[in-house]
């Protein structure tokens, strides 16, 4: 278990709450008739979830016999990010390892303009922020199973993107420091604005730092995580999947560690230690 030093400050981000997604009752009729058909009992209540940060449906269903479901949908028409993600958190799950700690998909179809996915509905919660030490040890010991998992990336999964593939989309210091206007410097804080030559610096060899033959999961975030009863921690949302080195999901991580007070790179130095 990795030593946790330092106590959490207090942060009352809504993580629950960062997303605007559609209700079950603003579906369309028609897709909503499909999916009970699908899943052959009525939907009597769909439960709320907040967390994430796309506009796609993304709801555990309740059905009239008392079981749960949890159902995802987007519309090529007008998420079609949304839609093409979704597509890919398809071809991931259908290829992950069994020992992968993942909802199981139970089915995905399209529907006219509509991809839904049903996954099995997971009795927990995500990790509760700031970051309590028993839970994100629980979740960093997690982290060294599935590295160790995913290294080499298992055969099964579909073609992934590489950290160089990846680079363009984590070059926001050196496009602010170039003057390319798709960097927004209101969102810069005034702390760093004297040191974007130095930020710029330390981006611009990150793709081959972080280059390895690992599968990441690349969005390694507290509501991308679930805590079950029994303490086990499953991973959501598999859109991202790429080759990496394998402790890129550890530092994803780290990085709301360290916005929750922690020392985040003792823990980070401890966890490496561990791996050894």
């Amino acid at each position: 278990m990795a030593h946790l030093p330092g106590e959490p400050r207090p942060y009352p981000a809504p993580y629950a709450a960062t997303a605007q997604r559609p209700s079950w009752p603003s579906l369309p009729a028609r897709l909503r008739a499909f999916v009970q058909e699908r899943l052959g009992q009525r939907v009597d209540q769909a439960l709320s979830q907040g967390g994430g940060f796309t506009d796609g449906f993304a709801r555990a269903l309740l059905l009239a016999d008392g079981s749960r479901v949890f159902v995802k949908a987007a519309s090529r028409l007008r998420s079609p990010e949304v839609f093409s993600s979704y597509q890919q958190e398809i071809r991931v799950a259908r290829g992950l390892p069994e020992d992968v700690p993942a909802p199981r998909l139970r089915w995905a179809v399209e529907q006219e303009e509509w991809l839904v996915l049903a996954f099995d509905d997971v009795a927990g919660r995500t990790p509760q922020r700031p970051w309590r030490p028993e839970e994100l040890c629980a979740v960093l010991d997690m982290l060294t199973r599935l590295a160790t998992t995913m290294t080499p990336a298992p055969v099964g999964l579909p073609e992934l993107d590489t950290t160089a593939g990846l680079e363009g989309g984590f070059s926001f210091w050196r496009r602010l420091v170039a003057g390319d206007v798709s960097a927004d410097p209101q969102l810069v804080g005034a702390r760093w604005l004297p040191r974007l030559e130095d930020l710029a610096a330390l981006e611009s060899d990150w793709a081959e730092l972080a280059a390895g033959h690992s599968a990441v999961h690349f969005d390694m975030r507290a509501d991308n995580l679930l805590i079950t009863d029994d303490g086990q921690v499953l991973v959501c949302d598999w859109s991202w999947l790429a080759l990496a080195a394998p402790w890129v999901d550890l530092v994803a991580l780290l990085v709301s560690v360290h916005g929750d007070g922690q020392d985040a790179e003792e823990i980070g130095r401890a966890s490496c230690r561990e791996r050894v």
